[in-house]
């Protein structure tokens, strides 16, 4: 069977007492954090602009880019190491919201069954494609949760709308064929996170319209319901993270972010904050990393999105203000004297043996010299938020409750 039937019948089918509790548990709690993420990305300066630019030519299509930059805007969201990396939430959760006729800005935390079985099903294909789609060649330019995640957003609003296999398989072939070449860039851009969201709710309504619906049987070699997926890659279907689809529920193997950053800087923050020293004591501090993250080093950031991915701005915002939300890391923490000051004396190094642990975890091995001669100094694997070391339910609802003010 052709791999988009395959894909189409299974979320056409899939129902909500299909899901695991553990599961629907989890994408409840995916949903109300991404309404926090949401309502803090809305007061960042891209938060801002997003919404000018949607109010300015109002559509749905619009709404939801702008939707998805605000969840994105303070690197806040989930994500998934096998799952390429990609940060589902912020593309699936906009796209259903402003789908269902919710204004995002209002949205209460608590989704519909009907909903959250959608945002399920945008997941698992989306996760999926995306895991076919990494590591990436050197040569390509595309980031996953701005290709792939098109898919998981087109998925889930074909899902929510009761689309058939027909129209969830066309949904997919239409978003993979519109999807962003996302080159990872700052400031604001990141993974086309907005445009992902945008191209994958459009992709939705075009197969509800009847778009790349055949009018009789095609024998074709260049039939256009065969679209080069990364599912009709050689071997694709029977990848064990692929052919899982259906026993194994990716939803659940998310992680949630404590701190507003860039992932790879966690560990190295939860090092940090765990040694609890004070910014007076602090001589110098080196962060030893794999080598996806040394250019991580930026000393004086130009824009929020910099901070985020800077671990001497980062690490530095974590030993003055002793945490990493949306009020600690912001704009206006960018031209903080004492921020930089203390960001100067944070190096960033690679470690080749933390390689190896890559990308199942994003490893550090941080080092802190103090005024006085001592050392503090950990390798740490596991980030918080983890699997192995999870956010809790009350943790989760005091990030949301920070996030909304309420």
């Amino acid at each position: 069977m052709h791999p988009l039937d395959l894909l189409g019948e299974w979320v056409a089918a899939l129902r909500w007492s299909d899901v695991p509790a553990d599961v629907q548990h989890r994408a409840a709690l995916t949903f109300r954090d991404t309404l926090g993420t949401m309502a803090g990305g809305a007061r960042t300066v891209s938060g801002r602009i997003a919404s000018e630019f949607a109010a300015a030519a109002p559509s749905d299509v619009h709404s939801t880019f702008a939707a998805a930059v605000h969840a994105s805007a303070l690197d806040f969201d989930d994500g998934h190491y096998r799952g390429g990396a990609i940060h589902p939430a912020s593309v699936v959760v906009p796209s259903l919201l402003v789908a269902a006729g919710v204004n995002p800005a209002g949205a209460q935390p608590t989704a519909t069954d009907e909903m959250l079985t959608a945002q399920v099903a945008g997941y698992e294909v989306g996760l999926r494609a995306a895991h076919l789609l990494w590591p990436k060649h050197p040569l390509d330019d595309y980031h996953c949760t701005g290709t792939a995640g098109a898919i998981a957003a087109a998925v889930a609003v074909a899902k929510l709308r009761g689309g058939d296999a027909d129209q969830v398989r066309r949904a997919i072939a239409i978003a993979w064929a519109h999807a962003p070449m996302s080159t990872f860039q700052l400031p604001m851009v990141k993974e086309s996170i907005g445009w992902s969201a945008a191209t994958g709710r459009a992709a939705a309504d075009l197969a509800a319209a009847g778009f790349m619906r055949l009018s009789r049987p095609s024998s074709s070699p260049i039939d256009a319901t065969f679209t080069p997926t990364p599912f009709h890659r050689a071997g694709a279907m029977h990848d064990p993270f692929v052919a899982s689809l259906g026993t194994v529920f990716e939803a659940g193997n998310t992680y949630f972010k404590p701190y507003a950053a860039c992932r790879y800087t966690h560990t190295a923050a939860r090092s940090v904050q765990a040694f609890g020293v004070a910014a007076n004591d602090v001589q110098a501090i080196e962060v030893h990393t794999h080598r996806g993250a040394v250019d991580l080093s930026d000393l004086r950031p130009a824009s929020l999105d910099h901070a985020q991915y800077s671990f001497p701005f980062v690490l530095a915002t974590m030993v003055l203000t002793g945490a990493l939300g949306a009020d600690e890391l912001s704009d206006d923490a960018l031209d903080d004297q004492a921020r930089l000051a203390l960001a100067a004396r944070v190096s960033v190094h690679h470690d080749p043996a933390l390689d190896a642990e890559y990308p199942a975890h994003y490893g550090a091995r941080t080092v802190v010299r103090t005024t006085d001669g001592s050392v503090l100094e950990e390798t740490r694997l596991v980030a918080p938020g983890d699997a192995a070391d999870p956010m809790s339910d009350a943790e989760l609802l005091v990030k949301y409750q920070r996030l909304t003010n309420a």
